[in-house]
Formats: C-alpha cells, sequence, structure tokens
C-alpha cells in the first residue's frame, strides 16, 4: 500500500488528467525535460513535509506537505512563451482549485508560491511553478 505521500501525487496527477486533460503530457517527478515536440508538460514533485503527532500516543500526525506543480509551455511565432504557460497555469490552477481535499484525501490544497523561469531548453520554453501546501493526516505506523 502506497503511502499518504505517494496518494496525495497520485490524486494531483488524476485531477489534472479528469475529464479533458489540461496537457496531454502530465507527469509524477519527472527528471528530464519534455520532447520537443511536446508543447506543454505539467510536472507533480513532492518537495517536503512537515509532520506534527498528536499529544496522544499512537495517533496519526497533522501533515503538511508542500508539493510543486511544474507547467512548461513552449512559445510559438505567435505566441510568447510567457502567455503560452500563462495558459496552462490558468487550467492546472482552476483544476485544482475546484476540488481541494482530492476527493476527500487531503483536508485542503492551498498554493502558497508561484515562480517562473524562461528558455530552460534552448527553445522560447516557459515554466511556472506553483508550490502548493497540502493539509492532511498520515498513519504513524504506516504513513498511510
Amino acid at each position: 500500500m502506497p503511502t499518504i505521500f505517494a496518494s496525495v501525487v497520485t490524486a494531483v496527477v488524476d485531477a489534472l488528467n479528469a475529464g479533458t486533460p489540461v496537457s496531454p503530457q502530465v507527469h509524477r517527478a519527472r527528471v528530464r525535460p519534455g520532447a520537443s515536440e511536446w508543447a506543454t508538460l505539467v510536472v507533480i514533485r513532492l518537495l517536503d513535509a512537515a509532520m506534527e503527532p498528536f499529544a496522544v500516543q499512537g495517533a496519526p500526525y497533522n501533515v503538511d506537505t508542500q508539493l510543486a506543480v511544474e507547467c512548461y509551455a513552449r512559445g510559438s511565432a505567435g505566441q510568447a512563451p510567457d502567455l503560452a504557460v500563462d495558459a496552462l497555469l490558468a487550467a492546472v490552477y482552476a483544476r485544482l482549485a475546484a476540488d481541494p481535499t482530492l476527493g476527500g484525501l487531503v483536508s485542503d490544497l492551498q498554493p502558497v508560491t508561484l515562480s517562473y523561469d524562461f528558455d530552460a531548453d534552448g527553445e522560447p520554453t516557459a515554466s511556472a511553478t506553483m508550490t502548493y501546501t497540502v493539509r492532511h493526516r498520515a498513519g504513524n505506523q504506516s504513513l498511510e
């Protein structure tokens, strides 16, 4: 059985792929840049977690997990890369804001930072990375 941390990433990937996916390429923990033929790419990465035990021994932990949702988009002759990634960022944000409990898996999913980067792979590419705090609980014996 996966830990709650892996389950949170799976739930975010599933949310971004539900119905009409926000991008044809939604990946978890991808290390390499996207293929040159991909116009957009979304990558979900776990960053860290702060765990606070309850006063009662054996009770679950309250956890604040930091999660990065990276949006990549290539510009084109008619569109600057910052505008291309802006559209993807808006779609990702709206999709995750529609259900901040990820189907009841977590208590809340809150965006806390947004950062941008440009031209990462020598092409007119932009990335926008939204960092979220995911509030949830984890069992103290299994992290489920």
